[in-house]
């Protein structure tokens, strides 16, 4: 009876792994054969984030202006996550960076090996008052 109960127990864990495992999300490639593109292309990607941003309030008042690195995820699907800033210029340019960058439409997914995968990208976006 204990054995039993010891391989009953014994697949219900290697069940609990395979399914954990399968679940998590593989690691993001940095280059792929088949880069991620957004939808349009780099014109159309300009022009999403210069009518889409606004320039913050406080950020303005205090004549702060710079450049925010922006680091994101390309995901199979072609949707956009893990969005964080890896070089701050101001708290709010920072958040309104992120903000429009999270905003975006679906891109066209990254592919290797006629897969689709998750790609990481970084971009720049600039806060200028002149």
């Amino acid at each position: 009876m204990s054995l039993m109960a010891t391989c009953c127990l014994t697949t219900v864990l290697a069940q609990k792994t395979v399914v954990s495992q399968k679940d998590q999300k593989e690691d993001p490639f940095n280059v792929v054969e088949d880069m991620p593109a957004f939808p349009g292309g780099m014109e159309a990607m300009i022009q999403f984030i210069s009518s889409n941003i606004k320039y913050p309030a406080d950020a303005k008042k205090q004549k702060v202006d710079g450049r925010v690195l922006v680091k994101f995820v390309v995901e199979k699907d072609g949707s956009i996550t893990e969005v964080k800033v890896i070089k701050p210029a101001f708290p709010s340019l920072d958040a309104e960076a992120i903000r429009v960058v999270k905003a975006m439409p679906k891109w066209k997914p990254g592919y290797q090996n006629g897969q689709a995968v998750r790609v990481q990208f970084a971009m720049p976006i600039n806060f200028s008052l002149k």
